[in-house]
């Protein structure tokens, strides 16, 4: 049996993202198009021979232990199995951080499966979404590994065929906190001041550049305002439909502090080749 595993923790877009209305309990209905995209993070899972579960990464974010979804993620398997689970966790982050392209999920999701897999717990992918579902919204989808119409609070996943189109994403040097948009979508929501025209797409995309006036100005001076979509709460944009002459323009625009990643669309996730 082996004692390691490195596994490949894809991104993922959102193509839309509508804000149905909030529950009684406060969290949002939502409805949305998941992408997968070949940006990852790599994960080398080692079980340990101590006991205590340690993460490493090479992020310039420090999270704290209960903070942290990987940690959170081997608590609860535990907690489900019943079994006590110890690992060594390194994380190589390539897809940024607060950038609404579900790098900490998609963590938490390889986690769960990883140590599924090196544990042998033999659990299903229902019960490792239903686990995942504990953690957050966005780490069922990545468990089930699909492209899907998402709806409920982000758990009800139906599949649907993979987007042939090529992502140009950018990330701005911005954290969006997924909490604090929700909040202020309901602040714009009970005044009835949404732009329609951009929440069709995703609703908050009027209140993200609303906040970053630097990203307004620079999709106001390249060819991209009109094309430009935001993945998931920010801060994160793409593009899937520049011409050659708008795809040059755009680039040479970009500010040097952003990073951009041309990316391909994922029929699949490769994390789905460890769950039996």
């Amino acid at each position: 049996m082996s004692e390691s595993l490195i596994l490949a923790c894809p991104a993922k877009l959102n193509i839309t993202l509508q804000v149905l209305g909030k529950k009684n309990d406060g969290m949002h209905e939502i409805k949305s198009h998941f992408q997968l995209i070949n940006l990852f993070d790599e994960m080398q899972i080692n079980k340990s021979k101590a006991l205590c579960n340690s993460i490493r990464t090479n992020a310039s974010i420090d999270i704290e232990n209960d903070k942290n979804l990987v940690y959170q993620a081997i608590k609860a398997l535990s907690k489900y199995v019943q079994q006590d689970i110890y690992c060594e966790v390194t994380i190589k982050k390539n897809i940024p951080i607060g950038g609404g392209l579900g790098g900490g999920s998609s963590n938490a999701a390889a986690a769960l499966i990883g140590i599924n897999h090196l544990y042998s717990l033999n659990l299903s992918i229902s019960e490792l979404m239903k686990i995942g579902l504990e953690l957050g919204a966005d780490v069922p989808f990545f468990i089930f590994g699909k492209n899907a119409i998402a709806s409920g609070i982000g758990d009800k996943l139906h599949e649907i065929k993979c987007s042939k189109n090529n992502f140009l994403v950018l990330s701005p040097n911005i954290h969006s906190s997924t909490k604090d948009m929700f909040m202020k979508w309901d602040e714009l929501n009970a005044q009835n001041a949404l732009q329609p025209s951009m929440a069709d797409e995703n609703a908050f995309a009027q209140i993200f550049l609303d906040q970053h006036k630097e990203v307004r100005k620079f999709l106001q001076t390249s060819s991209g305002f009109s094309k430009f979509r935001l993945s998931g709460t920010g801060s994160s944009i793409f593009y899937m439909d520049l011409n050659p002459t708008e795809l040059e323009k755009t680039l040479k625009k970009i500010p040097t502090k952003w990073r951009h990643f041309f990316c391909e669309p994922l029929q699949c996730s490769p994390l789905l080749k460890y769950i039996t």
